[in-house]
């Protein structure tokens, strides 16, 4: 037995004890009342003092009885409660395992492109050290051709004038070429920020706009809000701490096409006093596509709070 039953257990004995004790003091004190009397008038009383009895003993039996119901109703909610949590809990663990999967897929990837730019830099070192060689190469092919034109023109002035000619043509070429090449590189650091100057106001105009339309939407849950309760018409005896969680689905009119209760009061009055208060403020307010299109098409989907 669990220690919720014992303790209703214990609870029936003691209120049967009591009612058990009541009806005896009161048979006791009839019959000191009535011990003078005559026999006629002690049979006339006790048989009154016995239907008594027996009323009262069902007036303890009835309320027993809603007693031991009230505390089944209270077990029930607490249990209902109970199994609420455990299915948040489970949502809430499987939320979390898909989390943990996701980073791990997301480190994966860093690890991976970690991977990749380390064997780039590889390469590119490699390359580096490749073209170094050559140029170490060109350099002493370059001396020896110089010392042997030297020679050359030593012996050919008219050589000499020609390659000298050569020469100039050459580092002409080569000094356009570079001027072409730095220019070319400024332009392309121009084009890259340039670039990077858009991405930052894209950025911009996106974040306001994502800020732009979380005001929008929280301006008119308010207002949603408001014009449910104006029309909730809230049952006698609710306790001011119940609230339900409502989910509500819209036209773009703002006409009301579903409601679903997401978290329930505990109380189906309530519940029901909340789904016709939703009904009867529809058209609920909506933000139009003019004034904010993200904001106006999430808002005809939403979920919202109900309380006193």
């Amino acid at each position: 037995m669990s220690e919720r039953r014992k303790k209703s257990a214990a609870t029936n004995k003691i209120i049967a004890y009591i009612g058990a004790g009541l009806i005896h003091a009161a048979i006791i004190g009839v019959m000191i009342f009535n011990f003078g009397a005559d026999k006629t008038e002690q049979v006339q009383a006790l048989d009154a003092e016995k239907i008594d009895i027996v009323k009262a003993r069902a007036v303890d039996e009835d309320q027993l009885q809603k007693t031991r119901d009230e505390i089944k109703k209270k077990d029930q909610q607490k249990k209902k409660k109970r199994l609420d949590e455990e299915k948040r809990l489970h949502e809430l663990k499987q939320q979390a395992e898909r989390e943990k999967k996701r980073l791990a897929e997301l480190e994966k990837q860093k690890e991976d492109a970690e991977q990749a730019e380390k064997m780039r830099a590889i390469a590119l070192q490699k390359k580096k050290k490749e073209e170094e060689l050559k140029e170490k190469k060109r350099k002493e092919e370059a001396k020896r051709d110089a010392e042997k034109k030297r020679k050359e023109l030593k012996q050919l002035a008219e050589e000499k004038k020609k390659r000298e000619a050569e020469l100039a043509r050459i580092k002409k070429e080569k000094e356009a070429f570079e001027a072409a090449q730095r220019q070319r590189e400024q332009e392309e650091l121009t084009r890259r920020l340039e670039q990077e100057e858009a991405m930052r106001r894209a950025a911009a105009i996106s974040k306001a706009a994502a800020e732009r339309t979380t005001t929008i939407k929280a301006k008119y849950s308010a207002l949603m809000e408001k014009a449910i309760k104006s029309k909730w018409n809230v049952p006698p005896g609710i306790e001011a701490w119940r609230k339900a969680k409502v989910n509500i689905k819209l036209s773009p009119r703002g006409d009301v096409i579903n409601i679903r209760i997401v978290e329930s009061s505990g109380s189906d009055t309530f519940d029901k006093s909340a789904e016709t208060a939703v009904l009867q403020a529809s058209p609920l307010p909506l933000p139009t596509p003019d004034e904010d299109q993200i904001a106006h098409e999430q808002m005809q989907n939403v979920t919202i709070n109900i309380a006193k």
